[in-house]
């Protein structure tokens, strides 16, 4: 009776122990056949949040930039308005002026009172006493005239005689017109012209002046052309010029192809190819509206000069050229929510608008880049792109050479540790084999990974015999120990079997999500190759229209433009 009990004593701590045994190796293979897909899917989080924290401080610093652009633009525009403010009222004052002498209805007493005035608010501004000169003038004061003259003179000789140049061609006083246009060109400089020479070469292409202006403005013009064209560095520099803008043009980024963004490693370089395959479209368009905007000429003489006086007497002096360029970016940062990497290059590209005097061939590329800040029109805008043409073609094409020899060869994809590279997409069904492979080769690394559980069958088989053994003394114990070392083998074979499972389910989830991926990405990839394509096709679209470009399509009265260039 007390064996019995021993026994059965005996037994329940044997079991209790193999159950722990068996709870413990279970667990133990379960994670050893987990361990390295934990670690890849780990792997994979830090690669998304390390993505997802650059994407972050991109974002936030875009903002950041932008804010502090918004603050700057208000306080600089406070700054201008404080120090250079009265200028502009001076400006407009002028435009006045000439207005009242056209209709009459000022009196010579306002005239007299007005003028005199902004000489004590705006001293050192060189439109103050030329405003009096005028004023003067009208009311026949020889003597305070020439006073005031010698002043404007004294302050800023190059506007004051450009000034009067076209108010005596305005009053139809062509003799004193000429006078002036002779004593203006006695100072010019074809490596150093001052900005508002964009506004006789308007007038005289345009039939402003009379005929003897364009002749001394030809002659002018054909020693400065042989001058510059002489050498390569001064086209050279243009050309730069020119591929920088195109640069510039380019369209901000669509989002257009989303699993490329994520998946491509190579996606910035076509990204960067897409952009300036596109640009040819934009520029085209660019183009088109200047020619468009400069195609009526049917403006009178008169209205025709009021435009290039108030130019001249609106432009920025420049004491404010600082402040504008400061309010030129912030500007551009604005409109590019916040993004000043691209303002930056707009800005890079236009810096030249902004220089006080500049050469020729210069003139004519700030003029065709942006007519406003050079102080131009559209007509002139129009003019100037027709002259600097063989240049832009030049520029154009080498822009286009680049950016093809700049396209990648194929498209480099990394999708869950699945790497690839096609050209097209239009080889899925290999790249889909290869994947198959791939995920095939992947699940048998994994598998070896995974141990059979040798340990738990030993154990198992050595209980089982220990049964068998015991069958001999105690019936009761062996069938006990045979049964729980069939259980421990079976125990271990079946745990085995689930973390093979477990693994082959986990990696058949992340086959078929990648697979999706894939054939996502090899469709945006055919798309992108025929965007690509097709964009990089308008390039001659928009080399046949600058080609097409002759400068006498846009003088509206003399064709003199044509003999200029054609007398070089």
């Amino acid at each position: 009776m007390s064996q019995q009990v021993i026994s059965y004593a005996d037994l329940s701590i044997i079991n209790s122990a193999l159950r722990s045994i068996k709870s413990d190796m279970s667990g133990v293979h379960s994670e050893l056949g987990n361990l390295n897909f934990k670690q890849d899917n780990l792997e994979n989080e830090l690669i998304k949040l390390a993505t997802s924290l650059s994407d972050f401080i991109e974002s936030d610093l875009k903002h950041k930039s932008l804010q502090l652009a918004e603050t700057r633009q208000g306080n600089l525009k406070q700054d201008l308005q404080i120090k250079f403010g009265y200028y502009a009222e001076v400006r407009r004052m002028a435009t006045g002026i000439l207005q009242g002498v056209d209709t009459g209805v000022v009196s010579n007493d306002t005239l007299r009172f007005t003028t005199e005035e902004v000489m004590i608010k705006a001293p050192g501004y060189w439109l103050a006493p030329a405003l009096i000169v005028l004023a003067t003038w009208i009311r026949d004061d020889k003597d305070n005239n020439e006073k005031a003259l010698n002043e404007s003179l004294k302050r800023d000789d190059y506007k004051t005689t450009l000034f009067f140049m076209l108010i005596m061609r305005r009053l139809t006083r062509n003799e004193a017109s000429l006078k002036w246009l002779e004593r203006y060109f006695m100072h010019q400089n074809p490596h150093y012209l001052d900005r508002e020479f964009i506004i006789i070469l308007e007038a005289v292409t345009t039939g402003v002046f009379p005929p003897a202006a364009r002749q001394m403005m030809m002659a002018n013009v054909k020693d400065w052309l042989v001058q510059l064209t002489q050498g390569d560095n001064y086209i050279d520099e243009q050309k730069s010029q020119w591929i920088n803008f195109f640069e510039a043009k380019g369209p901000l980024d669509e989002g257009k192809y989303p699993l490329l963004i994520k998946f491509s490693t190579n996606w910035n370089q076509l990204e960067n190819s897409l952009k300036e395959s596109k640009t040819h479209e934009i520029l085209k368009n660019y183009f088109n509206d200047i020619f468009a905007s400069s195609s009526d000429y049917s403006k009178a003489i008169k209205v025709q000069l009021d435009e290039i006086l108030s130019l001249l007497v609106t432009n920025f002096d420049n004491e404010e050229l600082p402040l504008q360029q400061q309010i030129r970016l912030n500007e551009l940062i604005i409109q590019m929510d916040g993004d000043k990497h691209a303002a930056q290059a707009i800005v890079d590209a236009e810096k030249h608008i902004f220089d006080e005097k500049v050469d020729f061939l210069q003139m004519l590329t700030n003029a065709a880049f942006n007519p406003e800040l050079s102080g131009a029109t559209k007509v002139t805008q129009a003019l100037a792109v027709s002259i600097s043409q063989p240049w832009i073609i030049e520029a154009h094409d080498t822009f286009t050479a680049n950016n093809r020899n700049k396209v990648p060869t194929t498209v480099d994809l990394q999708i869950d540790g699945f790497t690839t590279n096609t050209i097209d997409g239009r080889d899925e069904n290999e790249q889909l084999e290869k994947h198959e492979n791939y995920w095939t080769n992947l699940l048998q690394r994994e598998l070896n990974k995974l141990n059979f559980p040798y340990a738990g069958v030993v154990i198992g088989i050595l209980i089982g015999i220990l049964g068998c053994w015991g069958l001999n003394h105690y019936i009761v114990l062996g069938s006990i120990g045979i049964a729980i070392g069939g259980v421990l083998i079976w125990t271990a074979v079946n745990s085995h079997k689930k973390a093979k499972q477990k693994i082959k389910d986990a990696l058949e989830t992340r086959k078929a999500k990648s697979r999706e991926v894939l054939r996502g990405c090899i469709a945006e990839i055919v798309d992108y190759r025929i965007e690509s394509s097709t964009e990089d096709e308008k390039a001659e679209t928009l080399r046949q229209l600058l080609t097409n470009i002759t400068p006498e399509d846009f003088s509206s009265v003399s064709k003199d433009t044509k003999n200029i260039l054609q007398a070089t």
